[in-house]
């Protein structure tokens, strides 16, 4: 199992900020930016109508989101097993504990560092000792930045003689059926990992129901807060109606989603092409790619 992380008290300043002068702050800026602005309002709409769309039907209420089976089923795939350090000592005469497989995967220490905590997990899987890799903080909130991040990682990390190559797909500039493609080929592929940065309350929903959903704090995170996981793996379904829908298993960094679950691939493509309102540009996966020199 992953280890949950440790409490990190949050700084007397960050909790005056958020819960002293956002709450005042965010109504307005929202309200200004929602009269003055064409393009802001008709993105947070369009954010508002996934959202409650999901919050109808969310992901977490769905029979596959942690099933078992399909978790069983993940665990056997390279993609996945990838994700786990197996034991050196197999011998006969070792105890259960040293032949205990060890998860190259982490959960978060804080709000905002999830893609410091994908950066670690996806470094671990490609080899890169744990040691070299730097302690997860906050920042990596763009997919330029986190790929800028995660090759300045690795070429920095005591692993010679390989050096990563980072690819950048947006939702908003492929079709589905190329999302799909490239999920596939990245999975397929062993010196690859891939990053996922995306809307999760697109999957789950507002998780709040009444008026807390229109809180401003609440409503700016649900709305236009991105999160940033590692993808595992991709397991078909059964029906032959949904043969272009397999199951996408994210590893959330988040220890409140308790590790892995599945989602539809359609559903994890609306997620990653809702527009991020900062950049204007819709979320993505990155391919990380471990090259050999």
């Amino acid at each position: 199992a992953v280890a949950l992380p440790s409490h990190q008290p949050m700084p007397l300043l960050t909790k005056l900020l958020f819960y002293g002068v956002l709450p005042i702050a965010l109504p307005v800026v929202v309200s200004y930016k929602m009269l003055t602005d064409k393009s802001y309002r008709l993105t947070t709409t369009s954010l508002f109508s996934l959202v409650n769309g999901a919050t109808k039907k969310p992901c977490t209420d769905e029979w596959y989101f942690q099933d078992v089976g399909l978790l069983h089923k993940l665990w056997s795939l390279p993609s996945a097993a990838a994700y786990i350090q197996k034991s050196a000592d197999t011998s006969p005469d070792s105890s259960s504990s040293d032949n205990d497989d060890t998860p190259l995967l982490e959960y978060q220490v804080r709000e905002g560092y999830c893609g410091s905590a994908t950066q670690r997990c996806i470094l671990k899987s490609l080899g890169y000792p744990a040691n070299s890799i730097p302690d997860q903080k906050g920042g990596e909130s763009k997919p330029d930045l986190w790929c800028e991040h995660v090759k300045q990682i690795a070429k920095e990390s005591t692993h010679d003689g390989d050096e990563i190559e980072t690819t950048i797909v947006r939702g908003s500039d492929v079709t589905y059926e190329e999302f799909l493609s490239t999920l596939r080929q990245g999975l397929d592929n062993p010196n690859c990992r891939i990053c996922c940065n995306y809307l999760r309350s697109a999957l789950t929903g507002f998780e709040l129901s009444g008026l807390w959903k229109f809180h401003p704090l609440f409503f700016v995170i649900k709305l236009y807060g991105g999160h940033f996981s590692p993808i595992l793996g991709m397991i078909e379904q059964d029906d032959k109606e949904e043969k272009d829908n397999p199951f996408i298993a994210i590893f959330d960094t988040n220890h409140k989603y308790n590790g892995a679950y599945f989602v539809p691939c359609r559903r994890l493509y609306d997620a990653v092409s809702s527009i991020d309102v900062g950049s204007k540009k819709s979320r993505a996966i990155i391919l990380v790619e471990k090259k050999s020199v």
